[in-house]
């Protein structure tokens, strides 16, 4: 697979190279032009593919577009869009890429490019979700500087109607991975990208375009839904600036009845610690006793797990003396939940629950001059966090309003200290009704928004491939979801033009019950005959999908919590992905993956299931085998004895005299699921009684 690509990589770059010498008599150089915002400083450039680097610019006005000692140009078409091809180079680095037009007019340059490795990550919260909230959140943060790492977080997540594919993202822009950048990105895609640069030794960029609660069907383009002939989707989309009046009055009236639930749950939140408030009102002030404060880094948590209330962090600095009286931009990044920022006691800022996605919007707040003096200077943010775990993300920064160049880095030593923490059986439930409708043209939900906001504009920009881990909104329907998961493959590597384009994905982890108000007890599945949920038949149709070529999955069966469905154990998740991707994308001879079901054979009242991915061989963690049940030809399932014998195991019931099928690890949270290979990695869960949907090689 990597001789082919190297061998298409340089046929491409031949005939980039053979196109070059007419490019270099361009008619007339641009006086104006403008360079995607997917391109960037501290950005990597996918190695041995031809370099791509577009814009806009008049119609047939031109471009100079450099890259090292390599350059073209490239002339704007009928709309305006300009595409310079490079030849493809080896990983290494740092560069400068150059795009000029006219001498002397708007030339742009992009410093401290690499040149490596370059994913997309993509899918809804468990990909979403950042690293400071992973299991050993602060340790990973304080030792996440990787100079060869890259991430764009495309952290402005826009809902558009679906009235085409946007030109241009939303985000930061690229950043070197260092603890502030890494803190707020996502915990899996930094694992994965961790684990390659450190296998591979090339740079690695990473770009995060996910989307909590979202699915599939957002992700799918126009395109990848005409040509699929999907009704159900374009009927939606054509019909979407129809005014239909009922459906816009219903949705309506959802979203003000959870406003309306959500403002009465929230006046409870403080209405029960006035007195706690009251007494922190000075924590604004900068001169105030800090001697019952605690020390902490910033970015990164501000609580511990489990906590929920308010929690104020602070910290004093220096200001430049030419600075005094100027008006600056405090940028903060996004802070969990809702904040209130003071600059020198006086209130600059505030971000509440009125605004949509306050989570994750990013704070930019300006400081008037009148507030700013030569010296010491202090900022307070007072930080409320209604659920999950607290804290700022993104990088701290201080700049002149008017030269953002010449600013101050405020990572690194806080102050904090607690107002309140709630008594959670003191307070009602938090309303979890969505205001998300999936028939919402504003929605996240809505078919092919997300591909048009947040995906569409990096298919510009070359990539090896994509990781995914989604399919929790659409785990009601797993026979549909058969299909939509290889249409988003279809649809993503037409619109990349890229045939070998990886596609790696997670299977979904166990899971009970999403975040109850008081954990399950851990045994809690005990009596419980064997189950036939709709998560076993989701993971089963993501097990299908492994017959797509350039495909591979992680398991993660065993690392998942039973009472949330976000597990914070993102650092197995995101090394069984990398190992995935190497097996398959970098022709790496490793075991990449756990025990797969291969065929079964029944034997004198038993049925012996034949494995693939042994590795060195099977083990059962912690004990006997569990997990697998057992049927007749009439389909009713009891649990089952199981033995290892050799690259084999044998599954028995004395209920069961004539057994017809096994099923292992089928269950939403299938405890004691704990067949592996000695490699470490978990067994694929499975049904010999798998039903005709399913592809076969």
């Amino acid at each position: 697979m990597r001789r082919l690509s190297l061998f298409i990589a340089s046929l491409v770059t031949a005939a980039v190279l053979a196109g070059c010498c007419s490019w270099f008599t361009p008619g007339k150089m641009a006086e104006s032009f403008t360079v995607h915002q997917v391109y960037g400083d501290h950005m990597v450039l996918q190695r041995e593919r031809p370099i791509k680097i577009s814009g806009n610019c008049p119609d047939g006005e031109s471009v100079k577009v450099t890259v090292g000692s390599n350059s073209v140009c490239a002339v704007a078409d009928a709309k305006g869009e300009w595409t310079a091809m490079l030849p493809a180079m080896a990983a290494g680095g740092p560069y400068a890429v150059t795009v000029e037009g006219k001498t002397g007019k708007n030339k742009v340059t992009f410093s401290d490019v690499l040149i490596g490795e370059v994913w997309i990550c993509s899918g809804q919260s468990n990909m979403e979700f950042s690293l400071k909230n992973c299991n050993n959140s602060q340790n990973e943060i304080a030792n996440a500087s990787h100079p060869e790492i890259r991430l764009f977080n495309t952290t402005a997540r826009r809902s558009v109607s679906p009235v085409g594919p946007r030109h241009e993202i939303a985000g930061p822009g690229w950043e070197v991975c260092t603890p502030a950048s890494a803190a707020g990105f996502s915990g899996v895609g930094y694992f994965f990208g961790r684990q390659l640069n450190q296998d591979l030794k090339v740079p690695v960029g990473l770009v995060n375009s996910s989307w909590g609660g979202t699915p599939i069907e957002s992700w799918i383009s126009l395109e990848g839904y005409r040509n699929a002939n999907r009704a159900k989707e374009l009927d939606a989309i054509s019909t979407a600036d129809r005014k239909n009046t009922d459906a816009e009055a219903k949705i309506q009236n959802i979203k003000v009845e959870y406003d309306k639930k959500f403002k009465e749950w929230e006046a409870v939140f403080f209405g029960k610690y006035k007195a706690e408030t009251a007494k922190a009102a000075n924590w604004k002030d900068v001169s105030i006793d800090l001697s019952g404060w605690e020390k902490l880094d910033l970015p990164g948590t501000v609580d511990n797990p489990g906590f929920d209330g308010v929690i104020w962090v602070r910290r004093t600095f220096n200001v430049p003396a030419d600075w005094a009286n100027k008006n600056l931009t405090l940028t903060i990044g996004s802070i969990d939940d809702c904040d209130q920022t003071f600059f020198n006691g006086e209130l600059i800022g505030s971000t509440g629950s009125d605004v949509p996605l306050y989570w994750s919007v990013q704070r930019v707040y300006t400081i008037p001059g009148k507030l700013v003096k030569a010296g010491a200077n202090t900022i307070a943010i007072r930080v409320i966090d209604y659920a999950f775990t607290g804290g700022v993300n993104g990088q701290i920064t201080l700049a002149p309003a008017d030269d953002k160049t010449k600013k101050i880095d405020l990572a690194g030593p806080w102050y904090r200290r607690i107002e309140f923490a709630i008594d959670a059986k003191s307070i009602p439930e938090r309303p979890n009704v969505s205001p998300a409708i999936h028939g919402d043209v504003k929605s996240p939900n809505f078919p092919a928004t997300l591909y048009n906001s947040m995906v569409a504009p990096w298919t510009v920009y070359p990539m090896r491939g994509i990781i995914w881990y989604q399919g929790e909104s659409n785990a009601g329907n797993a026979q549909d979801y058969m299909v939509l998961h290889q249409l988003l493959i279809k649809n993503w590597r037409t619109l990349w033009n890229d045939p070998e384009f990886g596609f790696f994905f997670v299977q979904l982890a166990g899971f009970e019950k999403h975040s109850p108000k008081s954990r399950l007890p851990d045994d809690f599945w005990k009596g419980r005959e064997p189950q036939d949920p709709a998560w076993a038949k989701l993971r089963e149709v993501q097990t299908a999908t492994l017959n797509v070529p350039n495909t591979g999955m992680a398991v993660t069966i065993d690392i998942g919590d039973h009472s949330d469905i976000h597990p914070t154990n993102k650092q197995d998740v995101g090394l069984r992905l990398a190992k995935e991707a190497e097996r398959v994308m970098y022709g790496m001879n490793i075991v990449s993956s756990g025990p797969m079901f291969e065929k079964m054979q029944v034997e004198n009242g038993k049925i012996r299931i034949y494995y693939k991915n042994i590795g060195s061989g099977l083990v059962a963690k912690g004990g006997a085998l569990g997990q697998f049940a057992i049927a007749g030809a009439d389909g009713k399932f009891v649990w089952a004895k199981a033995a290892i014998d050799g690259g084999t195991v044998v599954v028995e019931s004395e209920q069961i005299k004539s057994p017809a099928h096994v099923r292992y690890a089928w269950d939403t949270y299938p405890v004691e699921a704990n067949l592996y290979n000695k490699e470490g990695f978990p067994a694929c869960p499975f049904r010999t009684d798998e039903p005709n949907y399913l592809l076969k090689k």
